[in-house]
């Protein structure tokens, strides 16, 4: 039959109402309950306080939580658990409780990120509550219910940004893309669905889809919000969903609103009693369009406005293009176009089962694959772009001269944020550049002795550099060009603060052309020469052993305490010297350039080391073997924490 949606029912006739009404009428130890009736949820009502419903629904849940928590999971176990409490001040069913858990859950940061979890089509969402428990999972669970869910919301959220739209009746749109993944699809069509059940909000699905594509579709007034399905290099079951408006990407405050919203939509089917409803495989029921000429050609416009002048501006370059089999394919039509040699590109093909590993620009084996396609075919620079292309990495030659090309390094971390702050350093001298909170001692002293620039160095995440970059402008306190993250994150103010790998890659393929046309030529390796690098560099991460983020706060904040009393007095290492400006985690300084840091996950059970020094033996000697000392009697750190990494080192 046809399911109403659950905010929307039809008007019964009057015997259709007294049918429901005498349905309704509940048995209890105390008589028979009828549900009251009013406001336009009361046939809804009715129908889910059916005796034989309502007390079937939540038999199988009565030892799980009610208190609306998220559920754990980490090193100790894989399976969720929930803490049992059986009631709460408002009665919610357990298995509402386990359902709103999972949603609070999902965030992560300024996303919503998890394992694909999939649950029948139709029927009771007892089945859904099922999947979530029945299941050994290491992320919280992302289902197609979750999808409609925050669809819903996500329409809801954009309907009341656009009320000059509301005010004058017009269709609010809201655009749906995803990578590679093949359950993407899955929950695109959930979330265009939940999208659609909101009144006056139509979804257009795109298809395969970068993120960046997803802000500048709706800065272009293609549409008005934006939703892609995307878990970036996360492995292959795993999902998420990034979001955006004509204002930017969402925030940490957003994702929180998000989520109330879901919750509220959620209950609303809970209800209900049954699922929303649902496509056949492989099917997104929405408008379908096709946006991405629109931002092939922005793209190719920028290289040209960067390049300058004629159809082929890169002609006599040869670019090899490591797409990894992810959603940024396209960008080698771009450079073909455009008359570049992209004969040796390769992983061209979208296939989200990652035969040759998930795409990561910061992975050893892509950067190596890479490399060795580039000393093949001697090219003039190799481009890495992670999944969704929100992120890119490249392959430089150490040496050009004569026309030979040899020693190819690749162009990330402090190198990329190096070059491109040259760039800026150019166009746009004493500007600012913002950076995540591990850059290097060495990249600090060239962006501002050696360039003349300002730097900021901010929290680590995309989001917390792009929000510093655009308090920094808006508020005049100087002009931020650049947000970037060492991973490759990476958004330009000239490019609305738009975190864009691809953009990256035009910033460094015009560098390129225009170096190449000058007679002196030479490797863009040489324009940060003087950028002062260490031979170690390492991040060892440090488990939790019970998997908890509440210990994960305890112990670091232990083990940050007890550094911090080792910089200064009589318990002070040779040699350490803490870094007061630092506004994550603890940073220390060990003389010569090298540091480390110690810092804590956001969202896993983990705490990282980030080290950098000369070479293995002065971190050891420098970092490792005072902190080893240093907890070495503390109980609640080595017997709370894997510190094996420590030792191994």
């Amino acid at each position: 039959c046809m399911i109403p949606h659950p905010h929307q029912p039809k008007a019964p006739s009057v015997m259709l109402l007294l049918l429901v009404v005498l349905m309704a009428i509940v048995p209890t130890s105390q008589g028979f309950v009828v549900p009251s009736i009013s406001g336009s949820s009361y046939v809804r009502r009715a129908i889910t306080l059916h005796a034989s419903t309502a007390a079937n629904k939540d038999a199988s849940f009565s030892n799980g939580a009610s208190d609306g928590t998220a559920p754990s999971y980490g090193s100790t176990s894989d399976q969720f658990h929930f803490p049992a409490t059986e009631i709460d001040d408002v009665n919610t069913p357990p298995s509402f409780h386990k359902l709103s858990a999972s949603l609070k859950s999902l965030k992560s940061g300024s996303d919503i990120r998890g394992q694909f979890v999939d649950h029948q089509r139709t029927g009771s969402l007892t089945s859904v509550i099922h999947s979530i428990i029945d299941r050994s999972l290491s992320m919280p669970p992302l289902t197609p219910l979750a999808a409609y869910c925050f669809g819903a919301s996500f329409a809801n959220m954009v309907k009341q940004e656009c009320v000059d739209k509301v005010n004058d009746d017009k269709l609010i749109k809201i655009c749906v893309g995803l990578d590679p993944r093949p359950h993407g699809v899955r929950l695109a069509d959930a979330f265009a669905r939940g999208v659609e059940g909101v009144e006056g909000v139509q979804a257009v699905y795109n298809g395969l889809s970068t993120t960046p594509s997803m802000f500048e579709f709706c800065r272009a007034d293609l549409c008005d919000g934006g939703a892609m399905i995307t878990a970036s290099h996360l492995p292959e079951d795993r999902n998420g969903i990034k979001l955006f408006t004509k204002s930017g990407g969402y925030t940490k405050a957003d994702i929180d609103t998000l989520i109330i919203g879901a919750i509220r939509e959620a209950r609303h089917w809970h209800d209900f009693g049954v699922l929303p409803p649902t496509s056949g495989d492989g099917a997104v029921d929405c408008t379908h369009v096709d946006f991405m000429p629109h931002y092939r050609n922005r793209l190719r416009d920028a290289i040209i406005a960067e390049v300058g002048g004629g159809d082929k501006p890169l002609a006599g370059l040869k670019i090899v293009l490591n797409a990894g089999n992810g959603s940024g394919y396209f960008f080698n039509d771009i450079l073909a176009d455009l008359g570049a040699d992209v004969s040796n590109s390769f992983l061209l093909t979208p296939d989200g089962t990652f035969p040759s590993g998930v795409p990561n620009p910061e992975s050893t084996s892509m950067i190596a694959e890479t490399k060795s396609k580039c000393e093949e075919c001697c090219a003039d620079l190799g481009i890495l772009f992670d999944t969704d292309a929100d992120r890119s990495g490249f392959i430089l030659p150490r040496t050009v001269a004569k026309g030979s090309l040899s020693a190819y390094e690749p162009l990330n971390r402090n190198r990329l944020i190096a070059l491109l702050s040259v760039i800026f350093s150019s166009s746009s001298p004493g500007c600012t550049i913002v950076t995540d909170s591990v850059t290097s001692e060495g990249l600090a002293k060239f962006l501002t002795a050696d360039l003349g620039l300002e730097h900021v160095r901010y929290l680590k995440g995309y989001a917390n550099v792009i929000g510093k970059a655009v308090e920094i402008t808006e508020s005049g306190h100087g002009n931020a060009e650049m947000a970037i993250e060492t991973s490759g994150h990476c958004a330009m103010k000239e490019n609305g603060y738009l975190d864009d790998g691809t953009y990256t890659a035009v910033k460094i393929v015009g560098l390129l052309a225009r170096t190449y046309k000058t007679a002196s030529g030479g490797s863009l390796l040489d324009l940060i020469s003087g950028l002062q690098e260490k031979a170690e560099e390492n991040e060892l991460r440090m488990n939790v052993l019970d998997g908890s983020l509440e210990s994960t706060q305890d112990l670091f904040d232990q083990f940050a305490r007890m550094i911090e009393a080792h910089t200064e007095g009589q318990n002070k290492v040779e040699g350490w010297e803490l870094d007061t400006e630092n506004l994550e985690g603890v940073r220390v300084r060990t003389g010569g350039g090298g540091f480390f840091m110690l810092r804590k996950s956001l969202h896993d059970p983990l705490i990282s080391l980030q080290i950098e020094g000369d070479s293995t033996d002065e971190v050891r000697s420098a970092v490792i073997s005072p902190i080893l000392d240093m907890i070495r009697g503390d109980n609640d750190i080595t017997n709370g924490l894997d510190i094996g990494v420590l030792r191994e080192y």
